[in-house]
């Protein structure tokens, strides 16, 4: 028997559109693996510069903490490695070396992002060096510059002093020097700055 010229039609019609509709649930389902795997590619280098941002803020807040110990108008090595101790995977202090009434402090520090994936956390870490210098006007000035990774695997660890002992009399007794540093006196006020040399 013939189908009607209508029914006919309206079966195509039909396929027509089933056929669309898969091919825009493919499309969609395709675009959405393209954005995930883009996300995932992608999240590492965002969580590493979530880290790299924690660890400028942390190499702010040590420069501005040195600056602080330094306004009385001598920075010791008790003073520095209550500072820059270790903390966290880093080493913290590596060298203090004092010259010419100006003190060059070498860390290794360490920031951190968000986990991806299976990890807990992102951690960065970077070698650093505060100078501690008098300016013209015999003030100090904090500047934090990052330096080379190779400087600090070159350097053991500096063990920080013990406290200096009470005293009764009104002076108090300086730490007494690591055996690569002296203490020297410095201006009596201290200003900060961070910079980064390429």
């Amino acid at each position: 028997m013939d189908r009607p010229a209508g029914s006919s039609g309206a079966v195509r019609t039909a396929g027509t559109y089933v056929f669309r509709s898969c091919l825009a649930v493919l499309v969609v389902c395709l675009a959405l693996v393209v954005v995930a795997w883009i996300w995932l590619v992608t999240e590492p280098g965002r969580n590493e510069d979530a880290a790299r941002a924690d660890l400028r803020e942390g190499v702010r807040s040590h420069t501005e903490r040195l600056a602080g110990a330094a306004a009385d108008g001598r920075l010791t090595d008790t003073e520095i490695a209550a500072h820059l101790g270790r903390s966290g995977p880093s080493r913290g202090l590596l060298a203090v070396d004092r010259k010419a009434g100006t003190v060059r402090i070498t860390a290794e520090l360490w920031g951190a992002g968000p986990g991806f994936l299976l990890t807990h956390e992102t951690i960065v870490e970077g070698c650093y060096v505060f100078d501690v210098t008098p300016d013209q006007g015999g003030k100090l000035r904090v500047a934090a510059r990052e330096t080379a990774d190779e400087r600090c695997r070159t350097l053991a660890r500096t063990t920080p002093p013990a406290p200096a002992p009470a005293s009764t009399s009104s002076t108090t007794s300086a730490p007494a020097p690591s055996p690569t540093s002296s203490t020297n006196s410095m201006s009596p006020s201290a200003g900060t700055s961070a910079q980064r040399s390429d």
